[in-house]
Protein backbone atom coordinates (compact mmCIF):
# COMPACT_ATOMS: atom_id res chain seq x y z
CA UNK A 1 0.00 0.00 0.00
CA UNK A 2 1.04 3.46 -0.29
CA UNK A 3 2.80 5.39 2.65
CA UNK A 4 -0.10 8.33 3.71
CA UNK A 5 -1.06 9.09 7.26
CA UNK A 6 -3.83 6.20 7.91
CA UNK A 7 -0.72 3.94 7.39
CA UNK A 8 1.94 5.81 9.40
CA UNK A 9 -0.27 6.05 11.99
CA UNK A 10 -0.90 1.94 12.16
CA UNK A 11 3.00 1.59 12.03
CA UNK A 12 3.56 3.93 14.78
CA UNK A 13 1.16 1.95 17.41
CA UNK A 14 1.94 -1.65 15.77
CA UNK A 15 2.78 -3.93 18.67
CA UNK A 16 3.48 -7.10 19.58
CA UNK A 17 4.20 -8.89 22.62
CA UNK A 18 6.16 -11.79 20.49
CA UNK A 19 7.98 -9.30 18.32
CA UNK A 20 7.55 -7.13 15.06
CA UNK A 21 9.25 -8.31 12.00
CA UNK A 22 10.08 -5.09 10.42
CA UNK A 23 12.10 -5.35 7.00
CA UNK A 24 13.50 -2.72 4.97
CA UNK A 25 14.19 -3.48 1.32
CA UNK A 26 15.77 -0.52 -1.34
CA UNK A 27 15.24 -1.70 -4.88
CA UNK A 28 17.74 0.44 -6.73
CA UNK A 29 17.15 -0.32 -10.39
CA UNK A 30 20.80 -0.06 -11.11
CA UNK A 31 21.99 -3.14 -8.49
CA UNK A 32 19.63 -4.85 -11.05
CA UNK A 33 20.61 -8.74 -10.96
CA UNK A 34 19.64 -11.74 -11.57
CA UNK A 35 20.10 -12.14 -7.85
CA UNK A 36 19.47 -8.59 -6.87
CA UNK A 37 21.54 -7.52 -3.84
CA UNK A 38 18.78 -6.50 -1.58
CA UNK A 39 17.18 -9.81 -1.89
CA UNK A 40 21.16 -11.45 -1.01
CA UNK A 41 20.69 -9.08 2.24
CA UNK A 42 17.11 -9.72 3.24
CA UNK A 43 17.95 -13.62 3.00
CA UNK A 44 20.95 -13.67 4.96
CA UNK A 45 19.68 -11.17 7.64
CA UNK A 46 16.66 -13.22 8.01
CA UNK A 47 18.96 -16.49 8.29
CA UNK A 48 20.78 -14.50 11.13
CA UNK A 49 18.14 -12.88 13.21
CA UNK A 50 16.44 -16.68 12.95
CA UNK A 51 19.95 -18.30 14.22
CA UNK A 52 19.99 -15.16 17.24
CA UNK A 53 16.95 -16.27 18.88
CA UNK A 54 15.96 -19.06 21.57
CA UNK A 55 14.31 -22.19 20.61
CA UNK A 56 10.11 -20.70 21.51
CA UNK A 57 10.76 -17.49 19.65
CA UNK A 58 12.88 -19.36 16.93
CA UNK A 59 10.27 -21.65 16.28
CA UNK A 60 7.51 -18.93 15.95
CA UNK A 61 9.82 -16.83 13.75
CA UNK A 62 10.55 -19.89 11.06
CA UNK A 63 6.46 -20.38 11.21
CA UNK A 64 5.66 -17.16 10.43
CA UNK A 65 8.35 -16.74 7.70
CA UNK A 66 7.28 -19.92 5.91
CA UNK A 67 3.70 -18.56 5.75
CA UNK A 68 5.06 -15.35 4.46
CA UNK A 69 6.59 -16.63 1.66
CA UNK A 70 4.39 -14.83 -1.00
CA UNK A 71 4.88 -11.19 0.45
CA UNK A 72 8.60 -11.96 1.02
CA UNK A 73 9.35 -13.04 -2.48
CA UNK A 74 7.16 -9.76 -3.73
CA UNK A 75 9.44 -7.61 -1.07
CA UNK A 76 12.54 -8.22 -3.13
CA UNK A 77 10.81 -8.59 -6.60
CA UNK A 78 12.75 -6.16 -9.06
CA UNK A 79 9.39 -5.99 -10.66
CA UNK A 80 7.46 -4.92 -7.80
CA UNK A 81 6.35 -1.39 -7.05
CA UNK A 82 8.20 1.39 -5.60
CA UNK A 83 11.82 1.65 -4.68
CA UNK A 84 11.81 1.74 -1.25
CA UNK A 85 9.60 -1.11 0.05
CA UNK A 86 8.93 -2.60 3.89
CA UNK A 87 7.00 -5.28 5.44
CA UNK A 88 6.18 -5.22 8.82
CA UNK A 89 4.99 -8.44 10.64
CA UNK A 90 3.42 -9.27 13.75
CA UNK A 91 4.83 -12.61 15.13
CA UNK A 92 1.61 -13.65 17.66
CA UNK A 93 -1.33 -12.78 15.08
CA UNK A 94 0.80 -12.23 11.53
CA UNK A 95 -1.12 -9.12 11.04
CA UNK A 96 0.60 -7.54 7.98
CA UNK A 97 1.57 -3.85 6.83
CA UNK A 98 3.14 -3.55 3.15
CA UNK A 99 4.33 -0.02 2.65
CA UNK A 100 5.88 0.89 -1.23
CA UNK A 101 7.53 4.04 -2.10
CA UNK A 102 9.64 5.85 -4.58
CA UNK A 103 11.88 7.46 -1.99
CA UNK A 104 15.13 5.20 -0.93
CA UNK A 105 14.79 3.56 1.73
CA UNK A 106 17.79 1.58 3.53
CA UNK A 107 18.07 -2.36 3.59
CA UNK A 108 17.61 -3.14 7.24
CA UNK A 109 15.74 -5.89 9.23
CA UNK A 110 14.51 -5.29 12.85
CA UNK A 111 12.89 -7.06 15.64
CA UNK A 112 11.35 -5.83 18.97
CA UNK A 113 8.57 -5.40 20.50
CA UNK A 114 7.27 -2.11 18.12
CA UNK A 115 7.76 -1.19 14.86
CA UNK A 116 10.99 -0.03 13.51
CA UNK A 117 9.96 3.36 12.50
CA UNK A 118 12.87 5.42 12.20
CA UNK A 119 13.52 4.84 8.55
CA UNK A 120 10.03 5.54 7.63
CA UNK A 121 10.15 8.93 9.56
CA UNK A 122 12.81 9.92 7.84
CA UNK A 123 10.82 9.14 4.35
CA UNK A 124 8.23 11.28 5.76
CA UNK A 125 10.33 13.96 6.39
CA UNK A 126 11.56 14.71 2.50
CA UNK A 127 8.85 13.53 1.31
CA UNK A 128 5.65 14.24 2.54
CA UNK A 129 2.54 14.36 1.11
CA UNK A 130 1.75 18.24 -1.07
CA UNK A 131 -0.46 19.25 -3.33
CA UNK A 132 0.43 21.21 -6.80
CA UNK A 133 -1.99 23.23 -8.29
CA UNK A 134 -1.11 24.31 -11.75
CA UNK A 135 -2.87 27.20 -13.31
CA UNK A 136 -3.49 28.82 -16.85
CA UNK A 137 -5.48 30.08 -18.70
CA UNK A 138 -7.53 26.47 -19.46
CA UNK A 139 -8.66 26.20 -15.62
CA UNK A 140 -6.69 24.26 -12.93
CA UNK A 141 -5.04 20.84 -12.42
CA UNK A 142 -4.94 19.40 -9.21
CA UNK A 143 -2.02 17.01 -8.34
CA UNK A 144 -1.11 15.07 -5.19
CA UNK A 145 2.65 14.61 -4.61
CA UNK A 146 4.20 12.26 -2.39
CA UNK A 147 7.36 10.42 -2.17
CA UNK A 148 8.86 11.33 -5.69
CA UNK A 149 5.17 10.06 -7.21
CA UNK A 150 2.57 12.41 -8.57
CA UNK A 151 -0.87 12.05 -9.51
CA UNK A 152 -3.40 14.24 -11.17
CA UNK A 153 -6.64 13.93 -8.79
CA UNK A 154 -8.69 16.94 -10.48
CA UNK A 155 -9.09 19.09 -13.40
CA UNK A 156 -11.24 22.39 -12.96
CA UNK A 157 -12.11 23.61 -16.24
CA UNK A 158 -12.68 27.18 -16.83
CA UNK A 159 -15.67 27.58 -18.76
CA UNK A 160 -16.95 31.42 -19.82
CA UNK A 161 -19.79 31.66 -21.67
CA UNK A 162 -19.32 34.87 -24.30
CA UNK A 163 -21.73 34.07 -26.41
CA UNK A 164 -23.66 37.44 -25.90
CA UNK A 165 -20.47 39.44 -25.68
CA UNK A 166 -20.24 42.29 -28.01
CA UNK A 167 -16.36 42.24 -29.24
CA UNK A 168 -16.05 45.62 -30.68
CA UNK A 169 -13.70 47.00 -32.68
CA UNK A 170 -11.76 50.41 -33.20
CA UNK A 171 -10.28 52.79 -30.97
CA UNK A 172 -11.86 53.39 -27.24
CA UNK A 173 -13.97 56.43 -26.82
CA UNK A 174 -13.00 58.04 -23.24
CA UNK A 175 -12.78 61.42 -21.30
CA UNK A 176 -9.95 63.33 -20.58
CA UNK A 177 -9.57 64.09 -16.70
CA UNK A 178 -8.16 67.31 -17.39
CA UNK A 179 -10.77 68.94 -19.57
CA UNK A 180 -13.65 66.66 -19.55
CA UNK A 181 -13.16 66.07 -23.48
CA UNK A 182 -13.71 63.15 -25.52
CA UNK A 183 -10.61 61.75 -26.74
CA UNK A 184 -9.70 58.54 -28.35
CA UNK A 185 -7.58 56.05 -27.07
CA UNK A 186 -4.95 53.81 -29.18
CA UNK A 187 -5.89 50.77 -27.54
CA UNK A 188 -7.85 48.85 -29.15
CA UNK A 189 -11.63 47.58 -27.80
CA UNK A 190 -11.22 43.64 -28.16
CA UNK A 191 -7.91 44.39 -25.58
CA UNK A 192 -11.18 45.40 -22.95
CA UNK A 193 -12.29 41.96 -23.83
CA UNK A 194 -9.54 40.06 -22.97
CA UNK A 195 -9.43 42.08 -19.53
CA UNK A 196 -12.97 40.67 -18.92
CA UNK A 197 -11.96 36.52 -19.55
CA UNK A 198 -9.20 37.42 -17.45
CA UNK A 199 -10.84 38.98 -15.01
CA UNK A 200 -13.41 36.27 -14.80
CA UNK A 201 -10.58 34.08 -15.06
CA UNK A 202 -9.28 35.40 -11.31
CA UNK A 203 -12.60 35.20 -10.02
CA UNK A 204 -12.73 31.53 -10.47
CA UNK A 205 -9.45 30.82 -9.33
CA UNK A 206 -10.16 32.81 -6.62
CA UNK A 207 -13.29 30.56 -5.42
CA UNK A 208 -11.60 27.37 -5.74
CA UNK A 209 -9.78 27.66 -2.50
CA UNK A 210 -12.63 25.29 -0.70
CA UNK A 211 -11.90 22.20 -2.97
CA UNK A 212 -8.26 22.69 -2.00
CA UNK A 213 -8.68 23.02 1.21
CA UNK A 214 -10.88 19.91 1.09
CA UNK A 215 -8.46 17.77 -0.72
CA UNK A 216 -5.77 19.30 1.69
CA UNK A 217 -7.52 17.71 4.25
CA UNK A 218 -8.11 14.84 2.14
CA UNK A 219 -4.39 13.94 1.30
CA UNK A 220 -2.74 15.35 4.79
CA UNK A 221 -0.96 18.01 2.78
CA UNK A 222 1.92 19.79 4.54
CA UNK A 223 2.08 22.36 1.75
CA UNK A 224 0.70 22.95 -1.66
CA UNK A 225 2.90 24.42 -4.77
CA UNK A 226 0.53 26.78 -6.76
CA UNK A 227 2.46 27.31 -10.09
CA UNK A 228 1.81 29.11 -13.28
CA UNK A 229 1.68 33.60 -14.28
CA UNK A 230 1.74 35.28 -11.13
CA UNK A 231 -1.24 37.01 -11.03
CA UNK A 232 -2.86 33.87 -11.61
CA UNK A 233 -0.60 32.63 -8.59
CA UNK A 234 -2.27 35.74 -6.40
CA UNK A 235 -5.74 34.88 -7.35
CA UNK A 236 -6.10 31.41 -6.52
CA UNK A 237 -4.33 32.05 -2.90
CA UNK A 238 -6.01 35.27 -2.64
CA UNK A 239 -8.28 33.74 0.31
CA UNK A 240 -6.24 31.42 2.14
CA UNK A 241 -5.67 32.98 4.79
CA UNK A 242 -8.95 34.19 5.11
CA UNK A 243 -10.27 30.37 5.33
CA UNK A 244 -7.57 28.96 7.26
CA UNK A 245 -6.08 26.84 4.82
CA UNK A 246 -3.56 24.35 6.69
CA UNK A 247 -0.94 23.51 4.05
CA UNK A 248 1.75 25.95 3.72
CA UNK A 249 1.51 27.31 0.48
CA UNK A 250 4.96 27.51 -2.26
CA UNK A 251 4.25 29.91 -4.41
CA UNK A 252 6.02 29.21 -7.82
CA UNK A 253 6.55 30.92 -11.50
CA UNK A 254 6.74 27.83 -13.17
CA UNK A 255 4.27 27.45 -16.33
CA UNK A 256 3.45 23.56 -16.19
CA UNK A 257 -0.01 23.57 -17.80
CA UNK A 258 1.35 20.73 -20.59
CA UNK A 259 3.56 19.01 -17.88
CA UNK A 260 2.63 15.11 -17.72
CA UNK A 261 1.99 14.62 -13.78
CA UNK A 262 5.35 13.20 -13.14
CA UNK A 263 7.38 15.75 -14.80
CA UNK A 264 5.18 18.22 -12.54
CA UNK A 265 6.61 16.27 -9.53
CA UNK A 266 10.00 16.57 -11.12
CA UNK A 267 9.90 20.14 -11.76
CA UNK A 268 8.61 21.16 -8.34
CA UNK A 269 10.53 18.60 -6.43
CA UNK A 270 13.92 21.44 -5.93
CA UNK A 271 11.24 23.84 -4.81
CA UNK A 272 9.82 21.47 -2.22
CA UNK A 273 12.99 20.59 -1.00
CA UNK A 274 13.77 24.59 -0.10
CA UNK A 275 10.63 24.70 1.54
CA UNK A 276 11.47 21.69 4.04
CA UNK A 277 14.90 22.66 4.50
CA UNK A 278 13.25 26.37 6.02
CA UNK A 279 10.89 24.12 7.63
CA UNK A 280 13.97 22.68 9.47
CA UNK A 281 16.27 25.97 9.58
CA UNK A 282 13.27 27.56 11.62
CA UNK A 283 13.00 24.33 14.08
CA UNK A 284 16.85 25.20 14.44
CA UNK A 285 15.93 28.99 15.00
CA UNK A 286 13.46 28.35 17.67
CA UNK A 287 15.38 26.24 19.66
CA UNK A 288 18.37 28.45 19.63
CA UNK A 289 15.79 31.24 20.98
CA UNK A 290 14.40 29.14 23.46
CA UNK A 291 17.28 28.45 26.28
CA UNK A 292 14.87 27.39 29.27
CA UNK A 293 12.89 25.02 26.92
CA UNK A 294 15.54 23.07 25.36
CA UNK A 295 17.36 19.74 25.98
CA UNK A 296 20.95 18.85 24.06
CA UNK A 297 22.21 16.37 23.60
CA UNK A 298 21.03 12.18 24.69
CA UNK A 299 20.97 11.99 28.18
CA UNK A 300 19.27 15.04 29.08
CA UNK A 301 16.55 14.58 25.42
CA UNK A 302 16.18 10.64 26.99
CA UNK A 303 15.31 12.53 30.75
CA UNK A 304 12.85 14.81 29.46
CA UNK A 305 11.10 12.27 27.37
CA UNK A 306 10.69 10.27 30.36
CA UNK A 307 9.05 12.94 31.75
CA UNK A 308 6.82 13.81 28.80
CA UNK A 309 8.01 17.31 28.90
CA UNK A 310 9.11 17.01 25.20
CA UNK A 311 6.92 18.95 22.78
CA UNK A 312 9.38 18.13 19.52
CA UNK A 313 12.12 15.73 19.35
CA UNK A 314 14.57 16.67 16.70
CA UNK A 315 17.39 14.15 15.63
CA UNK A 316 19.68 15.25 12.51
CA UNK A 317 19.35 13.01 9.31
CA UNK A 318 22.51 12.06 8.43
CA UNK A 319 23.72 11.45 11.78
CA UNK A 320 24.14 8.19 13.31
CA UNK A 321 20.38 8.58 15.39
CA UNK A 322 18.81 8.07 12.27
CA UNK A 323 21.30 5.02 11.28
CA UNK A 324 21.86 6.32 8.34
CA UNK A 325 25.74 5.35 8.81
CA UNK A 326 25.01 1.59 9.29
CA UNK A 327 26.19 -0.73 6.62
CA UNK A 328 22.77 -1.74 4.31
CA UNK A 329 21.47 -5.46 5.58
CA UNK A 330 22.43 -4.92 9.20
CA UNK A 331 19.46 -6.42 11.46
CA UNK A 332 19.02 -5.00 14.67
CA UNK A 333 17.65 -7.24 17.27
CA UNK A 334 18.80 -8.52 20.25
CA UNK A 335 21.22 -11.39 20.03
CA UNK A 336 22.75 -10.54 16.86
CA UNK A 337 26.56 -10.24 17.33
CA UNK A 338 28.34 -6.62 15.50
CA UNK A 339 32.18 -7.59 15.18
CA UNK A 340 32.84 -4.50 13.96
CA UNK A 341 33.28 -2.10 16.66
CA UNK A 342 32.43 1.21 14.39
CA UNK A 343 29.32 -0.60 13.20
CA UNK A 344 28.56 -1.92 16.34
CA UNK A 345 28.40 1.88 17.90
CA UNK A 346 25.92 2.71 15.14
CA UNK A 347 23.65 0.25 15.63
CA UNK A 348 23.18 0.81 18.81
CA UNK A 349 22.67 4.62 18.85
CA UNK A 350 20.12 3.79 15.70
CA UNK A 351 18.36 1.31 18.47
CA UNK A 352 18.46 4.75 21.14
CA UNK A 353 17.13 6.94 18.03
CA UNK A 354 14.52 4.51 17.39
CA UNK A 355 13.21 4.37 21.49
CA UNK A 356 13.38 8.15 21.65
CA UNK A 357 10.90 8.27 18.88
CA UNK A 358 8.45 5.74 20.46
CA UNK A 359 9.18 7.57 23.45
CA UNK A 360 7.73 10.68 21.61
CA UNK A 361 5.49 9.35 19.80
CA UNK A 362 3.92 7.79 22.93
CA UNK A 363 3.57 10.81 24.74
CA UNK A 364 2.29 12.83 21.81
CA UNK A 365 5.04 14.61 21.07
CA UNK A 366 6.42 15.50 17.57
CA UNK A 367 9.35 14.30 15.92
CA UNK A 368 11.13 15.96 12.99
CA UNK A 369 13.76 14.38 11.45
CA UNK A 370 16.59 17.15 10.19
CA UNK A 371 17.47 16.55 6.53
CA UNK A 372 19.65 18.35 3.91
CA UNK A 373 22.25 21.19 5.22
CA UNK A 374 20.26 22.10 9.14
CA UNK A 375 22.60 21.16 11.70
CA UNK A 376 22.17 21.39 15.56
CA UNK A 377 24.68 22.89 17.71
CA UNK A 378 27.68 21.06 18.33
CA UNK A 379 26.79 20.04 21.92
CA UNK A 380 23.78 18.22 21.00
CA UNK A 381 25.80 15.57 19.02
CA UNK A 382 22.92 14.88 16.34
CA UNK A 383 20.13 15.33 19.16
CA UNK A 384 17.92 17.67 20.82
CA UNK A 385 14.28 18.64 21.89
CA UNK A 386 11.84 21.57 22.39
CA UNK A 387 10.08 20.85 25.85
CA UNK A 388 6.84 21.85 26.98
CA UNK A 389 8.00 23.58 30.35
Amino acid sequence: MPMDAQTRRRLVSMYDDLGVLSIYVNADPKQEATQPPWATRVEHGLKRLVESTDNELRKTLVKRLDSLSIDLERLVRPSSPGRGRALFVALSDGETVNVEMQNALTDRIALSNRAHISPMVGAWAEGSPAGVVVVDGKGMRVLDHRFCMSEEIDELEFILDTGEWRKLQGPVKARSFAGGRTTQSSSPQYDLFDYKVAEHLQKFLAATHTTLSHYAERYGWEYIVISGEPELVEATTKHFDKNRIKPKVVPSQLVLGHFTAPQVGDAVAPELAAARQNRDDALIERYMEAPRRRAAGSEQVLEALQEGRVERLLLERDSVWSGQTISPGYVLADGIAIEDEEQAKAVEKARLGEEMIESAVASDAEVAILGGNSKLPEDTTGVAALLRW
